[in-house]
Parts: structure tokens; sequence; C-alpha cells
């Protein structure tokens, strides 16, 4: 069966969120090896910090568009499955009987893109809190109307 992508959206503010990460995890070192470094090893501190500089913001640009590229779900009669994972896939199947509540949020970045975060709270396991990120904010509250609205075949106490 075939998964549902998210947004593609999505990639521009995952990768504003890592640039400035970057800018914190290669600016300090940086910063340091420029003007802490004893004279003598200058080049060498030079070299280092700007290899890490060049590493951790490369990482920051790929990471994203690899995240969305194995980033995936289906809603079916059951509930929802989400694919995610770069190195280590996982394949999480959320049964509509045991989510209890649900919610769309939305943070400065992704509301100026059109994005948000599906959550899904469930019962009784111990990743209690699901999310699906990088969701068109329009599909993320029409996904939790549908997972609200359809009948779970019982006692209609579910989400």
């Amino acid at each position: 069966m075939s998964l549902e992508s998210v947004s593609p959206a999505t990639v521009p503010v995952w990768r504003l969120r890592a640039l400035g990460t970057a800018v914190v995890l290669a600016g300090a070192p940086l910063g340091a090896a420029l003007t802490l470094s004893p004279v003598t090893l200058d080049a060498l501190f030079a070299v280092a910090g700007l290899g890490w500089t060049l590493l951790v913001f490369g990482l920051a640009w790929w990471l994203p568009g690899a995240w969305f590229q194995h980033l995936g779900y289906r809603l079916d009669p059951h509930g929802l499955v989400i694919r995610q994972g770069i190195f280590w896939r996982h394949r999480i199947a959320i049964p509509r009987v045991r989510i209890q509540h649900s919610d769309v949020s939305q943070g400065p970045l992704q509301r100026r893109f059109g994005v948000g975060t599906l959550k899904l709270y469930t019962a009784g396991s111990r990743f209690t809190c699901n999310e699906l990120p990088g969701l068109d904010h329009d599909t993320a509250l029409a996904l939790r109307d549908t997972l609200l609205r359809q009948d779970d075949g019982g006692d209609g106490d579910a989400v």
C-alpha cells in the first residue's frame, strides 16, 4: 500500500530550524578556534573550525530533505500508519480505538509556510504522543476531523 507524502513546504521550515541550530553548533567552536588558539596553532584550529562548520551546515541542509523523503502516512479503516526515519526506519500504527485526544499545532515558521503538526495522544503505551509533522495545515485539520468523526464500531468514546 502506498503512503501519502507530507507537504514539501515543510522542508524550508525544517532547514531554517536546522540552520539556526547549526549557527550555534558551528559558530561557537569556530569563533573559539579563531580567537582563543595560540599563534602557532592558528592555522590548524582555523582549518578544523572551518571543516566543522562546513560539516554542520551541510548536514543542516541535507537532513531535512532526507527526512522529508522518508516520512509518509496512510489513513486506513483501522487508524493511521506513519512511516519515518532516515537511518533507523519506523512504521508506527496508531489504532483509532487507542486515540484519546488529537491536536494540530503550528509554530511561527510553520504558520508562515502553511504547514502544521498533527499530534495524536494514545492510551497505555510508552509512546503516548505520536506526531506527524510537515502536513499542510488544512490537511492536518482534515485528517484530525476524519479521525474524530469516523465510526469506531464501538460505543463511540474513542478520540
